[in-house]
């Protein structure tokens, strides 16, 4: 029996996004746009995956995990969400994704994994904290290096340096963000007022950038100062087609409570270590006084002893 269901097992989210991968998010968006009768798990276990990684999307028999799979997969089952472009604007969808592909991509790669501060302190962590046994000891580092090889290698030919690839990818980076600005313009979505497999793809680089806890970047910077349109075009979507649950809004403010308990604790705790601390210098002042003082009366006693003898030996 055919099941009519759709399931898509992605990344768990954070940082106010419903998954932290960009594949996962686009596969997301897609099934939300054309209202997909998809079952969404929240995985940490790439073990079925045919990749080792998510989105994984399994129907009936068939299983897909490359997002362009994905997307003409439910194009054929009548799912697909671009049915009402022009033959233009479909030709425009695969110009603009493949210039995110080239463009844009290998600086997203190198943001969240390749960046120092970032896969130290973001991507890494996260990755080994969610991921299941024994993946979260391997996984994260396996990542990197995949990000690695795809940022580099292309340009392993030419005789430039690292640092000269990294500022050859920000800036075609920003080039792109700049293209897909101009593209958008003042409306709501790349071709009118509903969303197509373009504004999916959009999503997924844009969401993590603005929403992952970056340092300072230069895409991050970008999208901030010269493509605030994008930058609406993200939180619309996540307005409209990824409002909180009640269960997420539960727990955010456990979350909530929880940083405010551990501040009031760590301030409880300093003001204790503080008090302390005066209390240790106040015993240690007085005890130095208490000293000098018998110090100061035994040697007086001790002259006036001595004065003492003085006058009986005079005597004598």
């Amino acid at each position: 029996m055919a099941d009519n269901i759709l399931h898509l097992d992605i990344w768990p989210g954070e940082w106010d996004l419903p998954s932290v991968d960009h594949n996962c998010l686009a596969a997301l968006a897609y099934c939300r746009f054309s209202g997909v009768p998809v079952k969404v798990k929240k995985a940490r276990n790439p073990w079925s995956s045919p990749n080792g990684n998510f989105p994984v999307m399994r129907h009936n028999d068939v299983k897909e995990t490359d997002v362009n799979n994905i997307f003409n997969y439910l194009r054929k089952q009548n799912w697909g969400i671009d049915s009402n472009l022009s033959r233009k604007q479909c030709a425009d969808v695969v110009a603009f994704t493949a210039m995110m592909n080239n463009r844009l991509l290998p600086a997203l790669l190198h943001q969240l994994w390749i960046d120092n501060d970032t896969y130290s302190n973001v991507t890494g962590p996260w990755f080994t904290r969610t991921a299941a046994f024994p993946y979260k000891f391997w996984l994260a580092s396996r990542l990197h290096k995949e990000a690695l090889k795809k940022v580099y290698e292309p340009h392993s030919m030419a005789n430039v340096t690292n640092e000269n690839i990294d500022a050859k990818i920000y800036r075609e980076a920003k080039d792109c963000l700049t293209y897909l600005s101009q593209k958008l313009g003042d409306q709501d979505y790349f071709f009118g007022s509903t969303p197509s497999s373009l504004d999916a793809l959009v999503f997924s680089y844009t969401a993590p950038l603005l929403k992952a806890p970056l340092n300072s970047n230069p895409l991050t910077n970008h999208l901030h100062g010269f493509t605030e349109n994008l930058c609406l075009h993200t939180r619309r979507i996540l307005r409209e087609f990824f409002p909180p649950t009640q269960e997420e809004i539960e727990a955010k403010q456990k979350e909530e409570a929880n940083r405010k308990a551990a501040e009031a604790e760590s301030a409880e705790n300093r003001t204790r270590n503080r008090d302390m601390i005066i209390t240790g210098a106040f015993a240690v002042m007085s005890m130095a006084v208490f000293v000098s003082v018998n110090r100061l009366l035994d040697l007086s006693v001790f002259e006036r002893v001595l004065g003492t003898n003085d006058t009986l030996d005079g005597d004598i």
